[in-house]
């Protein structure tokens, strides 16, 4: 069987996951926005009788 870590290990190893996982959601949200209004300036652009 595992033996068990300290409470202190176990709230770092946790800790260190969600910080990993909140600069990937910031990253991939990001590149997510920038797409989006990448894409709608394209669109924008070759729709006749919208000007920006």
């Amino acid at each position: 069987m595992l033996e068990s870590v300290p409470p202190l290990v176990e709230t770092a190893i946790y800790g260190y996951f969600l910080l990993v996982a909140a600069i990937g959601c910031y990253l991939h949200g990001r590149l997510w926005i920038g797409a989006r209004s990448r894409n709608s300036d394209d669109l924008a652009d070759e729709t006749p009788g919208i000007e920006s």
